[in-house]
Formats: structure tokens, sequence, C-alpha cells
């Protein structure tokens, strides 16, 4: 089931927010907090286009915008390396919901205290030293750095070409290149690398 609210969104800025919430509890949930946020509209079925999705369930990066995902022990890292650009716990309140999107919006990947130390675990100091050696490894462009940042979105290839104003085969071009550089197997493992490597941040 998805929940959805009817779209009013206008020249005011406001962020749409598409909801894709099988829980119905849930759902209504974090509609309520967010119907309280004047920055932020929820998108309907056919109106607008959503600049983020929020979703208790798998990643889904087909609609080419960012994910939030809410969990109740889904393993974050798995889910950012799915491509969620933010994970945060099913009982967070309205007011840390809404700085999460906002920071979606701006390209940035959001997860709670908790989950930060799950991502951490336990490294020890070689740990530590080999994740400083892979940094110090890796040289990327300006342009890399931005593409880096949407991939993290998970935006696709068009995605990346409209936000830059560069060509898709360009952009492919560019995600290619930021694969071979941190020595990973697609974008989602690249994306966790450079994440690993300090590369993306908060």
């Amino acid at each position: 089931m998805t929940a959805s609210e009817p779209d009013s969104r206008g020249a005011d800025g406001a962020i749409t927010v598409e909801l894709s919430i099988d829980d119905v509890e849930l759902a209504d949930r974090i509609r309520e907090m967010l119907m309280l946020d004047p920055g932020i509209h929820i998108a309907a079925a056919g109106g607008f286009a959503a600049d983020m999705r929020i979703t208790d369930g798998v990643v889904d990066l087909g609609a080419g915008i960012p994910v939030l995902v809410l969990s109740a022990g889904l393993d974050a890292l798995d889910a950012l390396q799915a491509g969620a650009a933010a994970v945060l716990s099913e009982d967070m309140g309205g007011a840390a919901l809404g700085s999460a999107v906002r920071a979606v919006a701006h390209g940035l990947t959001v997860f709670t205290g908790d989950m930060r130390d799950q991502l951490l675990g336990h490294s020890d100091l070689h740990g530590l030293a080999q994740a400083e050696d892979e940094f110090a490894a890796v040289e990327l462009t300006e342009r890399e750095m931005q593409v880096l940042a949407l991939l993290a979105e998970g935006a696709s290839n068009k995605s990346i070409a409209r936000s830059l104003a560069i060509t898709p085969h360009t952009a492919k071009f560019h995600v290619a290149s930021i694969v071979a550089k941190l020595g990973a197997t697609g974008r989602t493992e690249a994306v966790a690398k450079a994440m690993r490597m300090g590369l993306l941040m908060i």
C-alpha cells in the first residue's frame, strides 16, 4: 500500500515527499508529522514529482529520487548499500523526521547515532589504518565528488546529467571513473566505500 495525500506544492520551495509505507499505522503517523511541517508537502499520485521518497521496505531506486528508509530492525549498512540516502528508526519524532527530510533534500546522508555505532562496529586500529591508507590512495576530481554525492542520493545517470547540466554519456563516464578509483564492483559498493573512507559526510 502506498500512503499519499493531496499535493499542494507551489512556488514556496517546499520539499515534496512521496510516502510508500506498507505499515498502515506507521504511514498514518508519518503523514501526520509531515503535515504539521509547513516546509514539507506530501505528493499525490499524478501530482507534482516528488523530491524524495519515504519507505519502510526495500530501497527502490527506480524513480531516481533519494529514499529515506524507516527501520524497525533493518541493518543500516544494508539499507545504505542498497542506495538509501537516510535510515531512521520508525519511532523517531517529528522534529528529527523534518530535519532528516531537509538534510536529504540538500544531498546529505542521514542516520542516527545508534546506527552510526552499528556501522562503525568495533573497528580495531588496523582497520582504521587500512581505511586511512585507502583514503590516501584515492583522489577524486571536483566533478567526481559532485557525481559521488548524487550517487549517494541514489540518482540515476540521467538524473546526475540533469543535475550537473552534462550529458548522460558524460555522467556514465564519471560514474565508471569513480567506481574504478574506489576499486568497487559497482555504484552501490562505491558509495559504501566512499562513506568508509570519509569521502561522503553527514
